[in-house]
């Protein structure tokens, strides 16, 4: 249902758009300050068969576009809560990260990004909880199509590795340390000034 709603989403965005998008003859200036937000959704894999899980994430940035092919970007993404019955934590987090495109065609830019997270959990686990927080990368690669001078569309894949370590979690003192994967796959909308 989740994968419908996004794919519904990226359709109706690219049909509603369509009739503001910029002309050919247009000449598109990629550079300058950004903002923008993004939706959707969180698959999370856990060292435990059992803490997998499914859910939606929301990501709001700001970035320096220096040119069509580089940028600098911050970000604060809210990651919702996973886990199972036994472990699960709410998980937040700042992103700073780098990116580079090529870009394809005067609107269509595809793109690789890489930076670290900081992030912050409340852990819950058996009868006890916990604060910690830590930071680790992340990576994706995107794709970005100017709907308009100062109006982008982008659809973005990202994998953050999260760690937890022995001393983070002390709560769980049999574990050595527990490793998530999260995978965020979203779209998103950017204005550049």
């Amino acid at each position: 249902m989740k994968k419908s709603f996004l794919a519904i989403l990226t359709a109706s965005s690219l049909i509603a758009t369509s009739a503001y998008a910029v002309t050919p003859e247009d000449d598109i200036d990629h550079m300058g300050i950004y903002v923008g937000a993004a939706y959707g959704l969180l698959k999370v894999d856990g060292d435990d068969e059992d803490f997998d899980d499914e859910d939606n994430a929301s990501r709001y940035f700001v970035g320096a576009q220096f040119n069509q092919m580089l940028s600098l970007e911050g970000g604060y993404i809210d990651f919702g809560n996973y886990g199972n019955s036994v472990f699960n934590t709410d998980l937040d987090g700042y992103t700073l990260a780098l990116k580079a495109g090529l870009p394809v065609t005067e609107r269509f830019t595809v793109y690789a990004q890489g930076g670290n997270v900081w992030w912050k959990a409340d852990i819950n686990a058996t009868d006890d909880s916990d604060d910690v927080d830590g930071s680790d990368i992340f990576y994706g690669v995107g794709v970005s199509f100017a709907l308009t001078q100062n109006l982008d569309l982008r659809l973005d894949y990202t994998r953050f590795d999260v760690e937890f370590d022995r001393d983070e979690i002390g709560i769980l003192a049999e574990i050595d340390n527990f490793d998530t994967k999260v995978d965020y796959a979203s779209i998103g909308i950017q204005y550049t000034f």
